[in-house]
């Protein structure tokens, strides 16, 4: 009678601890953690000032993991009403940009989550392509994966259009671990 007992109660403790921190559940993470600082922000913002256009108004500025995944944490602390996402990791691989989160349903139930996309130039404007969506251990369904774009590309430039952008980026470059954007400046 003990044996059965015990049994139930374990059986119990896994179901509660699977429906409640889905850690046993499994998801997409990370291929390997990235460590953010203010110190790589800073290191950012200082190669973004630095750089000069070349004599026919090129430029180009790489971003590593460290500092994109460090901007994106510096971002979601300054937001007044952040989505309810934490340790955010940013890694650039397989020629598209993973972000991998803790997506936080409720006080009791979190999962890891994760968004691949790709991001090209096209007609002087960037565009975002998602190709793959997960929650805890499950793909999305692609009708996900075409609202994010949407989502993405029409925030990306209410953001980053008009005149007093300066510029445009004519190319963008995903390598291992870092990215690399390419642009004209429009404006002396």
């Amino acid at each position: 009678m003990h044996s059965k007992l015990l049994v139930v109660s374990i059986a119990l403790i896994v179901a509660a601890q699977a429906c409640c921190c889905c850690t046993i559940l499994g998801g997409s993470q990370p291929p390997y953690t990235i460590t953010p600082s203010d110190e790589a922000v800073t290191r950012l913002e200082e190669r973004i000032k630095s750089t000069e256009p070349d004599a026919d108004g090129t430029f180009s500025v790489t971003v590593t993991e460290e500092e994109m995944t460090s901007l994106m944490v510096q971002w979601l602390d300054e937001m007044e009403e952040p989505p309810p996402i934490s340790q955010p990791q940013v890694h650039f691989r397989n020629g598209r940009i993973e972000f991998y989160m803790i997506i936080h349903f409720s006080d009791a139930f979190e999962s890891p989550g994760m968004i691949a996309f790709t991001v090209d130039a096209q007609d002087d404007k960037v565009v975002f392509a998602v190709e793959e969506m997960a929650v805890g251990p499950i793909p999305l369904p692609q009708s996900f994966s075409e609202v994010m774009t949407d989502l993405l590309n029409e925030s990306f430039e209410e953001v980053f259009s008009g005149e007093d952008a300066g510029a445009v980026v004519t190319d963008v470059r995903i390598g291992d671990k870092e990215m690399t954007v390419f642009g004209q400046a429009t404006r002396e």
